[in-house]
């Protein structure tokens, strides 16, 4: 299975749209997975992916043994997954006796829009002097404990929450800050990877990233040789013109 899959068709929806949940206006931007999904599943896969433009999408993906079917739907779409999300949709396969569950979340052009959940970017409006685009994404993980789940059941059993964030440019640097991702966060290009200890209810993370303005430097550049090219003309025009002394 693909760590993240962009879908241009929707798949099947959610059976029970929350739509007060989606409307619901949010603080800050959390994640809160229930510990029952991390617990009973082979593993679970959080993909965050901020665009150029902002655009957010979210997949939670979780993978578990056929007989935990039913259960692993509730957990996934037990999920809170932040953020007011225009696109909601659901995705099942069987392969080989292991089902995989997925749920997409997707929200378009949030960033600087005043939302303290949205991407924070600075591109040419907000530092017209800098060559590159900074893209900031922060956010807080939760891990949701049941009355019958418990953190030292997720430490005897080594249970933990990958979580994929991909930024557009190159990641320049990552954090947890509560220190609870197992080493520090691995980057590579685009995208930063942490492996979340489940037996840790709360974790804060941070990524960023910068990505060369190409197109507006060629702007730049054009402008600039248009600018030359004329001055130039004009004092060659100018010098061919002057009278001369005799």
């Amino acid at each position: 299975m693909s760590e993240l899959r962009v879908a241009t068709v929707a798949g099947r929806a959610d059976a029970k749209p929350d739509l007060t949940r989606a409307l619901r206006p949010f603080v800050c931007f959390m994640l809160t997975v229930p510990f029952a999904l991390i617990l009973n599943s082979t593993r679970v896969v959080v993909t965050t992916q901020i665009f150029p433009d902002g655009t957010t999408l979210r997949q939670v993906s979780s993978e578990a043994d056929t007989y935990f079917h039913k259960s692993l739907n509730k957990w996934t779409f037990d999920v809170e997954a932040g953020g007011r999300w225009q696109k909601r949709w659901r995705e099942e396969s069987v392969t080989k006796g292991t089902t995989t569950i997925t749920r997409n979340f997707l929200s378009s052009g949030l960033h600087n829009g005043g939302a303290a959940h949205a991407p924070q970017i600075l591109d040419v409006l907000q530092n017209p002097l800098s060559i590159y685009t900074t893209y900031t994404w922060s956010e807080q993980i939760t891990l949701k404990y049941h009355q019958m789940t418990n953190p030292a059941e997720a430490k005897a059993g080594r249970h933990y929450l990958t979580y994929y964030v991909i930024l557009p440019g190159s990641v320049t640097a990552a954090r947890c800050t509560t220190g609870s991702a197992r080493g520090p966060a691995k980057t590579s290009a685009g995208r930063a990877t942490f492996l979340l200890d489940a037996s840790v209810p709360d974790h804060s993370i941070t990524v960023t990233s910068r990505k060369g303005r190409w197109g507006y430097l060629a702007i730049l550049a054009y402008v600039l040789l248009f600018v030359i090219y004329k001055v130039t003309s004009a004092a060659m025009r100018y010098a061919r013109t002057r009278p001369r002394r005799i």
